[in-house]
């Protein structure tokens, strides 16, 4: 009897642990997805800014534009519009698993069968689940950032270059 109580406390203390993973795991994925957001965010607002600084300047500059500079201006809409796009794309993936559910929960643990180990062992399950359905979702967030971050960089150096022109033809 007593080595059994020794098997069950090891047990729970090995579900212990398991659980403490994967709820650490689940909670950096959630400060992922919340870094990703702000990159995109912050990645969007500069850009929005440089292009709204630069039809400021174009207009202020009100010489006949060089066709270079037409040429890259527009690539560099272009490039603003893309980012715009993949920006929204981000952040039309929003539907993440929190499991476990409160209610799922609740309704699990009034069997009165069910022990401490099963409960720690079930919500362990449902941590895993969640994590990862997630991480698929989170992937691809991830991916369309980078592509935001990139059409962020070539957006610039199409506009500073359509910019450079101007002044320096």
């Amino acid at each position: 009897m007593n080595n059994e109580m020794t098997e069950g406390d090891e047990l729970a203390d090995k579900l212990d642990i398991a659980q403490q993973v994967i709820e650490q795991r689940l909670s950096a994925v959630w400060n992922s997805i919340d870094s990703i957001d702000t990159k995109t965010n912050v990645t969007l607002g500069f850009a929005s800014v440089i292009i709204a600084l630069l039809a400021g300047f174009t207009e202020w500059e009100s010489g006949t534009l060089p066709l270079s500079s037409k040429i890259l201006f527009g690539a560099g809409l272009v490039a603003f519009v893309t980012l715009a796009i993949l920006s929204l794309v981000s952040y039309t993936i929003r539907q993440w698993s929190y499991r476990p559910e409160p209610k799922t929960l609740i309704g699990h643990c009034t069997d009165k069968n069910c022990t401490d180990s099963d409960i720690r062992r079930w919500v362990a399950n449902e941590c895993q689940i969640a994590l990862t359905k997630n991480l698929s979702k989170l992937q691809k967030k991830a991916k369309l950032t980078n592509y935001v971050i990139w059409a962020f960089a070539i957006e610039t150096i199409l506009l500073v270059s359509g910019l450079a022109v101007l002044l320096f033809s």
